[in-house]
């Protein structure tokens, strides 16, 4: 499954040495802001871990930058229940983020129109970037504007 979004929070690093083959191990959790509906205005939240020091750090992912996730969702059971987990396979880099999408070695290094190359990127149309997010909007279509404060109480 695919979303675009913003990461909102990036949680610390854990990790541990495996009970069963005694190898370290190292996972992270990001937490994503997105707009599922074009009208939705207050976003939704998800929150994914990276597994892999490698990965970690292959993603680099610090708050605030906007992407698109590629990720799937896996489910175990514990103790007679069962639980959930939102896995993160790749990244994209878009918006003011995109510079920092990785460029694979036997790709060339800049598009004609200056954008980095990147797998994932071959989605987006070239020269037009996707906005991050869908422009808030009410009932009837019409645009909000953001400097109004809503009036809910907290």
């Amino acid at each position: 499954m695919e979303l675009e979004g913003k990461i909102s929070v990036v949680m610390p690093a854990a990790s541990g040495v495996s009970q069963s083959t005694g190898n370290q191990w190292m996972s992270q959790e990001y937490v994503m802001a997105y707009y599922w509906f074009p009208n939705q205005t207050n976003p939704s939240y998800i929150v994914m871990r990276v597994f892999g020091e490698d990965r970690i750090k292959q993603f680099n992912l610090q708050p605030n930058d906007e992407v698109r996730v590629r990720f799937h969702i896996e489910a175990h059971e514990y103790n007679g229940r069962w639980f959930n987990e939102t896995r993160l396979d790749a990244v994209t880099f878009i918006g003011a983020s995109a510079s920092k999408n990785p460029q694979p070695a036997n790709q060339p290094a800049q598009q004609a129109n200056g954008q980095a190359v990147g797998q994932q990127q071959g989605q987006q149309n070239q020269g037009q970037q996707e906005a991050p997010f869908p422009p808030k909007v009410d009932e009837n279509g019409n645009p909000v504007n953001n400097d109004k404060k809503d009036d809910l109480p907290f």
